[in-house]
Order: structure tokens, then sequence, then C-alpha cells
């Protein structure tokens, strides 16, 4: 039986066999995006306040800009690392176009989704338990896209794929709606 105490278990990301990009375009990602995520955080927070700071239209690009800052921090000193080691990206470990077709259909499909929130619009008003709710375009389309980028990145069963595209979005549904007070795109 193998001693469990001295095995190492390193996660190597989500896809482990796609390997790292070398660390200049890491460091150059990184700073990109720390640039990127610093103009959002002060456009946000300049931003006037209506209501109460829940209600805050740039508290949600606010948070976003700081998540995005700090795994770009977290990008920017593993590159470094890496770069200090002297580790290079192998020639060998270049894309292939399996990967370039995943990233075309990935695309497509942002870009499908977006267009398709600009142009359909409804709403339908109802009550659970005495507490209203709207349904609008957002939830059925964010379904249908969520489900079709998760079935590119990942091949499991169909209704494993729409059970969590349909979790996922109920659940940004309700916290917009009920936690934020903010209406979601599709409805207006």
């Amino acid at each position: 039986m193998a001693d469990a105490v001295n095995q190492e278990v390193k996660f190597d990301g989500e896809e482990a066999g796609a390997g790292h990009a070398a660390p200049g375009l890491d460091l150059f990602a990184a700073g990109f995006l720390i640039v990127l995520s610093v103009v959002v955080m002060v456009a946000s927070w300049m931003l006037p306040v209506p209501g109460e700071l829940r209600t805050a239209p740039g508290l949600l690009p606010f948070l976003a800009g700081a998540s995005l800052c700090g795994m770009a921090v977290l990008l920017g000193h593993s590159a470094l690392k890496r770069r200090r080691a002297g580790i290079v990206m192998d020639p060998s470990e270049a894309r292939n176009s399996a990967e370039d077709r995943r990233a075309a259909v990935l695309a497509a499909t942002v870009a499908a989704y977006i267009l398709t929130l600009q142009f359909l619009a409804f709403q339908v008003f109802f009550t659970i338990a005495g507490v209203p709710f709207v349904l609008s375009a957002f939830e059925p389309v964010t379904v249908l896209a969520l489900s079709a980028i998760i079935h590119v990145s990942w091949r499991g069963p169909l209704w494993i794929t729409v059970a969590v595209s349909v979790g996922w979005t109920f659940l940004l549904t309700l916290v917009f709606q009920k936690l934020f007070y903010i209406p979601l795109p599709g409805g207006f």
C-alpha cells in the first residue's frame, strides 16, 4: 500500500494536459488585465449611488474588477516564478486545430448571446408564495448559451449540462432581482 503522507498533490489547471503559456505572454496578459481591472474599478467607483450601497450600479463591476485584478496578480506572480526558473514554452506544445475550433465556437456563442439579448426583449410577471418575480429573455437565452458553452468545453451528459445551466441562471436571477434589485437584460 502506498504511503499517502509522502504523496504530493499538484493542481495543474482546469485542463491538466494544456500546459502553460510562455512566461512573457503571461506577464503581458497579467499587466493588461491589471490595467483593465483598475480602469473598471475606478469607473465603477465614480458612478453615482442613487440609493443605498447594495443598489449602487457600480457595485458588481467593482467586485468583478477587484476579482480580475487579484487573479491577474496571481498570474503575473506565477509567470515571474517560471521565468526566473528558466522555464520556457516547449514548441511541441503549440495549439492544435481542435482547440482553435472550440475557441471559435465559444466566441460565436458569446456574440450570439449578446446580440440575442439586444434584440429579444420580453417580460412575464408572476408571483410565487406572494413574492413577485420577473421572467425576461435573459433566463431562456442564458440557459441556451451556457448549455452550449459547457457542452463545447465538457462532454458530459446533456441533462447535467442543462441542469447546471438552469441552476446557475436562476441563482443569478434571484441574486440580481432580490438582493441587488437590478433588472436583467432582455426585459426592457
